[in-house]
């Protein structure tokens, strides 16, 4: 059996800085490595002072200097806010960074508060086109030279730089795709992992 941590930067009382915030998750995920958890797992979210985690990548690099065997986790990239060669070209530096301990999680997204924001108010239940089309670019793009003519994305022929070290690449997971979006963090803990 395998342990896991998702963590996240919880400000749930503003008498706590950003700071703190950050040497709390940091301090986690030593004490998860100590313990022999196999991954650390960062999600994104944004404009929300309860999971303070606009994305998942700074932080996990970060983790990947501070650590040496525990996995590095972005779970979860939300699809719809990102462009796959981005995602392709950041996950694999991470994996770089962290001499192949990364892990990827992609997901349509989950609060319209977030898209109400990030996307101009597309409905969250759009997402899942975004992830279903994110999923096999990203992993395309991590084994060379690949062409997008999509319905969300277009791009001529590009490849991730620089690539996994894993080999073969990683996979790269999602969540559902089509199921509803979730209006309210106690919504999400009641029907999500």
């Amino acid at each position: 059996m395998r342990f896991s941590l998702f963590v996240h930067m919880e400000r749930w009382d503003e008498s706590v800085s950003h700071r703190e915030c950050f040497e709390n998750l940091t301090e986690l995920a030593l004490i998860a490595e100590a313990g022999g958890f196999s991954t650390v797992w960062i999600g994104e979210h944004h404009s929300m002072e309860y999971t303070i985690s606009p994305s998942p990548m700074p932080q996990l690099a970060y983790l990947a200097a501070r650590t040496s065997r525990i996995r590095l986790g972005a779970g979860t990239i939300i699809a719809p806010f990102w462009n796959p060669l981005r995602v392709a070209g950041e996950t694999a530096l991470l994996d770089v960074i962290s001499n192949g301990r990364m892990e990827v999680g992609l997901a349509r997204g989950a609060y319209q508060f977030e898209f109400d924001r990030l996307m101009g108010g597309m409905s969250a239940v759009d997402g899942g086109k975004h992830l279903r089309e994110m999923v096999p670019a990203v992993r395309a793009l991590w084994e060379g030279d690949y062409a997008h003519d999509g319905e969300v994305w277009q791009f001529p022929t590009s490849t991730s730089i620089p690539k996994p070290v894993q080999k073969p690449s990683r996979p790269c997971g999602s969540l559902p795709a089509t199921s509803p979006p979730m209006s309210s963090p106690s919504q999400t803990a009641a029907t999500s992992w």
